[in-house]
């Protein structure tokens, strides 16, 4: 069985982690077959060239190559030869906020694709600079701010890849969908979201299958963890306030959801968090 890796574990607090990996023929040095329960990653090759499995299937990967890596991919990478590529890992909500901020219809579309969404890029181009500029901002005070310019420019080249430049989501589900992350709108929930996109309720249900791969309740419960993690993380209050500031019914139940969703209870995560450092070391793209 694979790993899974959940944000929490190894990059609580963090906007993003960075890192340039090295890929030889040793099985030693190999990442090993993992998933992730809660983050997105950018992979750009920099040198060599080698393999990403992804379930069954060997993906061929060459200098110049970028990848976005879902949640839900079970792989790892190999070369026979030697290959390094730059990880910018990043959380999910994070990327899926950017995405309804900016109207994007990529990023919804591309966490149901068979096989992760690839580009090439040049090396000595824009894209491959904006890889070294968040992997160099690492190694001291690394943003959201960073992640944007990255996001900004591999959106569309990835787009020019997959032919999905043009949004194919309806407005007034985007509007809501984006509204929603409003605490205001959170405490309401689903009458709240039901209100603002004026449709009905099983075309609001259609709409979110197909655009979101989700259920309406399923998406306001996301965005109320995601919101309540944010707050463990960022305030003092009482894990009992928090859960109400965010829409639950009851502590308990909350708990239940965060424990699911994190791996962890509230009172973990917070703890977590509170303790987490940004690594100081971190090299540059050669």
């Amino acid at each position: 069985m694979p790993t899974v890796l959940r944000w929490v574990e190894f990059a609580a607090g963090l906007p993003y982690h960075a890192a340039l990996v090295p890929v030889t023929g040793s099985r030693r040095d190999r990442p090993e077959p993992h998933s992730h329960a809660d983050f997105h990653e950018l992979v750009f090759v920099t040198a060599g060239a080698g393999a990403q499995r992804v379930g069954e299937a060997e993906l061929p990967l060459r200098a110049g190559d970028v990848v976005l890596v879902r949640p839900h991919d079970r792989h790892e990478f190999a070369s026979n030869d030697g290959m390094s590529f730059v990880n910018i890992a990043f959380p999910s909500e994070r990327w899926r906020a950017f995405a309804d901020l900016a109207g994007l219809a990529g990023p919804a579309d591309w966490d149901r694709r068979e096989f992760p969404p690839s580009a090439r890029a040049d090396l000595g181009g824009p894209v491959a600079a904006e890889f070294g500029r968040v992997l160099g901002a690492y190694s001291g005070a690394p943003r959201v701010l960073d992640l944007v310019g990255l996001w900004t420019a591999v959106v569309p080249l990835l787009e020019r890849a997959d032919g999905t430049a043009v949004d194919p989501r309806p407005g007034w589900l985007v509007s809501a969908c984006a509204a929603m992350r409003r605490e205001e709108h959170l405490r309401e929930g689903l009458p709240r979201l039901q209100a603002m996109a004026a449709v009905s309720s099983g075309h609001l249900a259609r709409s979110m299958r197909r655009h979101y791969g989700c259920t309406p309740i399923g998406f306001v419960v996301g965005r109320r963890l995601e919101h309540a993690a944010l707050l463990l993380a960022t305030t003092t209050e009482g894990i009992g306030r928090i859960a109400q500031r965010c829409g639950f019914s009851s502590q308990s139940y909350f708990g239940r959801l965060f424990q699911d969703r994190y791996g962890m209870a509230p009172r973990d995560y917070r703890e977590v968090t509170r303790r987490a450092v940004v690594p100081m070391d971190t090299q540059d793209i050669k």
